[in-house]
């Protein structure tokens, strides 16, 4: 009987533990099943996205398109075009990047839809250390206020006008005669362009010629050098921007990194010469006067607002937000246009029967007298070359990046929301179908049949639409003025051992601006 009852114990054991695994296995299936539905539905999902992106390499899950592409990424851009069409793009970590190899696409991203594309990437530079300030870096209501005002206040302090003319050629005469001095021996470009053209942007933004009066300049140069070419260009300051994830899931990783403290340390150092020269002003400049550089302008247009809304002053003009905008007009008014002017010069020295040809044209034209902004109409060559140089030497490649503020269409292709879009700008310069054997100078590409110039809408050096370089007009001046006094009083000539290693100065440097590489060229004075 003991052995009856103990036989039914484990029988009904036996049976209850076969329904737990029953019903274990049922809940298994159940969750396995479920799983399965909703790795088929986002598989489904993803594919179904993926149609609808531009093209490009393929993507594969955490690694995204990066075994499929080379880098240099610059190098690997170039023949974008060829292969995936007017739009790409890649994906990094979950993020995709958009690229635009077509003028058609710039312009109907940038302009067309420029609401849509007016954003800028959100990445740790942005937020932790520019404080989401500045004219070229951050976006929104800040940056729209900053830039409206900027483009006032320097058309006020200059921009077009007879005195800022004065003051550029007064600088590009400093320039002959410091290039002077050298007597025929090569000489660096970089640091007397770097001062010449640095000192025009020091009165618009400074009041003064801080690259004469500052002995400390040279350092501020090479500062701007260092953040161009050190700064956010490093590759893992650039991984922050095309990898979001680095940012948002381990931030303080990233800052922490040797890399990134050193790059931050060059704004840092910049930001603090930025905030000396605000506080010289504050103690020196009277409110009621008159402003006279940007500054000023600033300082009085926070007090005019502070009277009417104490709190709109203190969350749109604070100490911060006029550091990133000075350090963003005094880098990008240096750096690229001394560069330009860099590429320019080495490009005559290369070609002489070109330089020889725009010589003649300028004398024949001027004489010896320095130029206005009058004359260009009477100097088309002059005009183009000058295009045709920022379209040969591309001065940033890949442009600035741009993001999407929501989810838009662009050429039938889905831009996700975020995504970063960055113009192409070194292929559309070196379009086949746009400018025939686009490796080869030639500045009859501009000049139409009845020897004028004909400037091509395509050639964007300055981007276009909404985030268009809004120091163009000022650069343009420069490049003119200082182009035509260098070419009046100098035969430029390549010492050669500089010319057995043209490749790797033509190559430039791998920063966000593309510089020439380290070179020196021979400035002999003409005779008279």
């Amino acid at each position: 009987k003991k052995f009856l009852i103990r036989r039914r114990k484990q029988d009904r054991k036996g049976q209850f533990c076969s329904l737990i695994q029953s019903e274990s296995m049922d809940l298994l299936s159940i969750t396995v099943g479920l799983l399965a539905v909703l790795a088929v539905g986002w598989l489904i999902s993803y594919l179904s996205g993926q149609r609808r992106l531009p093209p490009g390499p393929p993507v594969v899950p955490i690694l995204g398109s990066f075994p499929f592409m080379k880098f240099p990424l610059r190098n690997w851009l170039r023949q974008a075009k060829q292969r995936y069409g007017a739009v790409c793009s890649f994906q990094l970590n979950g993020r995709q990047v958009v690229f635009l190899n077509t003028y058609e696409a710039v312009k109907e991203a940038f302009v067309t839809q420029g609401a849509l594309f007016s954003g800028r990437p959100r990445h740790i530079f942005s937020t932790r250390v520019m404080g989401n300030s500045g004219l070229v870096m951050t976006d929104g209501p800040s940056w729209k206020r900053h830039r409206r005002f900027s483009l006032q206040v320097l058309r006020d302090c200059g921009f077009g006008k007879i005195g800022s003319e004065d003051s550029i050629v007064k600088e590009a005469l400093e320039l002959a005669a410091a290039l002077e001095e050298t007597r025929g021996q090569p000489v660096s470009t970089g640091n007397p362009f770097g001062k010449a053209v640095s000192n025009v942007i020091c009165m618009l933004v400074f009041g003064r010629r801080l690259a004469t009066e500052d002995p400390t300049f040279d350092e501020k140069l090479a500062l701007i050098n260092k953040i161009t070419q050190q700064g956010v260009s490093h590759p893992t300051l650039r991984s922050s921007v095309l990898v979001p994830l680095l940012t948002s899931l381990a931030p303080n990783f990233l800052m922490s990194m040797e890399a990134v403290k050193k790059s931050v340390k060059l704004f840092d150092e910049m930001f603090t010469f930025c905030q000396d020269e605000i506080e010289k002003k504050r103690s020196a400049y009277n409110l009621s006067d008159e402003p006279a550089d940007y500054i000023e302008a600033y300082l009085a247009e926070r007090n005019r607002i502070e009277q009417r809304d104490p709190s709109e002053a203190a969350e749109f003009y604070g100490d911060k937000k006029l550091q990133v905008s000075i350090a963003d007009l005094f880098m990008a008014g240096t750096d690229t246009t001394s560069n330009s002017l860099r590429w320019a010069a080495l490009h005559l020295a290369k070609d002489q029967q070109m330089q020889d040809r725009l010589f003649k044209h300028v004398r024949d034209c001027l004489g010896g007298r320095p130029p206005t902004m009058s004359d260009r109409s009477r100097l088309p060559l002059i005009e183009a070359f000058l295009l045709e140089s920022q379209r040969v030497y591309t001065l940033i490649p890949g442009g600035v990046a741009h993001r999407a503020i929501e989810d838009t269409e662009l050429f039938g292709y889905l831009v996700p929301k975020n995504c970063n879009v960055m113009p192409n700008i070194e292929a559309l310069h070196s379009d086949p179908e746009v400018f025939p054997e686009p490796e080869k100078f030639r500045i009859e590409r501009f000049i139409d049949a009845n020897g004028k110039f004909a400037p091509s809408e395509r050639v964007i050096p300055f981007s276009i639409g909404k985030r268009s370089c809004l120091g163009e007009s000022l650069a343009r001046m420069e490049l003119f003025i200082f182009a035509i006094i260098i070419i009046q009083r100098f035969r430029i000539e390549l010492p050669d051992d500089e010319a057995s290693r043209m490749a790797e100065i033509l190559e430039g440097t791998p920063g966000t601006v593309k510089a020439p590489a380290e070179h020196k060229l021979i400035f002999k004075l003409r005779e008279e």
